[in-house]
C-alpha cells in the first residue's frame, strides 16, 4: 500500500521475497527507488490516474530487486478512500519472469516461421519465374513459329487461341511470382517496392495511394526482416482499403521517428469499430489485423490501428532500426 505522494506505508511478506528488501527498508520509501528508471512515469501516470478516481489500472514494468536484477511484474493497483476521500492505492505486483520468457521464446517461434514463409515465397516466386515461365515462353515462340508456317485457315485459328491463352498464363504466372515475393523489394529496397505496389495498386482497382517518405534518402536500406515486415504490413492495409474501405483517397507514409522506422497507411473510407471487430469470430479480416500484428512484433516493434465508422482508417506500425544490407 502507499500513500498519495507515492510512498510505501504497508508491504506484505511476498513483496519481501520478491524485491528482496526486508519491510524495514521498504516502508517510507518511495516507489521510484525500487522501480527500473525508464517505468518510473509510467506508474506516476497511473497513481494520477488513481487520484483522480479514474478506477483500478493494470500495467507491466520492471523492478530492481535488491541485487540489481531487473524483475519484469503486472501490477494491478486501485485507490482506496476513507469517507469518499482517497487516502492510499492499494495493489498487487505479480511476477510475470515466466511468461514473459514464453512470450520471448514465442516470438523466436514466430519470427522463424515467417522467415521460412518468406524464403518458401522467394523460392516459388523464382521457380515460377525462371523456370515455368521459361518453359511457356519458348512455348509461346514455337506457337508463333507455327503461326508464320501455317496455311490452313481452320488449323490457323487453333494456333491463334492457343498463343492467346498462353499470353494469359504468362500474365498470371508473371501475377503470382509478384505476389508471392516482389524481387523489387530485395534488390532495390523498401521505397522503390511500395512505390511499385501503389502503382500496382492503381492499375488493378483504380484507387492510387500516395507514397510519402521522410528519410534521409530514398534508397536507405534497413534489415532485410524489417523491409518485409514493413512492405508486408503496407500491402496488407493496401488490399483491405481496396476490398474494404470504399476510399476515395490512401495514403503510405515512411518516416524516422528517433530510433524507430514509422510507417502509416491512411484512408478516407467507411472505417469500422476496431474493439468490436476485434470481439467477433475469427475472421479474414480478423486474421489480417492478428498477421499485421505478428509481423510487427516478430522484428520487435509495435502496431496498432485507430478507426471511426465514416470517417476512415490509420494503420500504424512501428519497427526498431537495424543495420541495412
Amino acid at each position: 500500500m502507499l500513500d498519495q505522494t507515492g510512498h510505501y506505508t504497508s508491504v506484505n511478506l511476498a513483496a519481501e521475497v520478491l524485491s528482496g528488501y526486508s519491510r524495514e527498508e521498504i516502508l517510507g520509501k518511495h516507489f521510484a527507488e525500487f522501480v527500473a528508471p525508464e517505468y518510473v512515469n509510467e506508474v506516476r501516470d497511473h497513481l494520477c490516474r488513481k487520484l483522480d478516481k479514474q478506477g483500478e489500472t493494470s500495467y507491466e514494468i520492471e523492478v530492481i530487486a535488491k541485487g540489481g536484477q531487473r524483475i519484469p511484474v503486472e501490477v494491478c493497483s486501485r485507490l482506496i478512500l476513507k469517507n469518499g476521500a482517497p487516502v492510499a492505492v492499494q495493489g498487487t505486483a505479480r511476477n510475470i519472469t515466466e511468461r514473459k520468457r514464453a512470450e520471448t521464446a514465442l516470438r523466436g517461434y514466430s519470427r522463424r516461421l515467417i522467415e521460412a514463409q518468406e524464403e518458401e515465397r522467394q523460392r516459388i516466386a523464382r521457380e515460377l519465374h525462371d523456370q515455368i515461365g521459361q518453359i511457356l515462353t519458348a512455348v509461346h515462340f514455337n506457337l508463333h513459329a507455327v503461326q508464320r508456317l501455317c496455311t490452313t485457315t481452320q488449323v490457323l485459328a487453333h494456333v491463334e487461341d492457343g498463343i492467346r491463352v498462353l499470353d494469359e498464363a504468362l500474365e498470371q504466372v508473371r501475377d503470382l511470382s509478384l505476389d508471392l515475393r516482389p524481387s523489387l523489394l530485395d534488390d532495390l529496397g523498401l521505397v522503390p517496392a511500395l512505390r511499385w505496389f501503389g502503382d500496382r495498386q492503381a492499375r488493378r482497382t483504380g484507387l492510387r495511394p500516395d507514397i510519402l517518405t521522410d528519410l534521409p534518402h530514398q534508397d536507405l536500406r534497413f534489415a532485410r526482416e524489417v523491409e518485409t515486415a514493413c512492405f508486408r504490413i503496407a500491402q496488407e492495409a493496401l488490399t483491405n482499403i481496396a476490398r474494404h474501405a470504399q476510399a476515395s483517397r490512401a495514403s503510405v507514409h515512411l518516416r524516422i521517428d528517433g530510433k524507430d522506422l514509422r510507417l502509416m497507411v491512411k484512408d478516407d473510407g467507411v472505417g469500422f469499430d476496431v474493439n468490436l471487430l476485434q470481439q467477433r469470430i475469427p475472421s479474414a479480416a480478423t486474421l489480417g489485423l492478428q498477421g499485421m500484428q505478428e509481423r510487427a512484433k516478430t522484428v520487435g516493434g509495435s502496431f496498432w490501428i485507430i478507426s471511426e465508422p465514416a470517417v476512415g482508417t490509420q494503420v500504424n506500425a512501428r519497427f526498431p532500426i537495424m543495420n541495412g544490407r
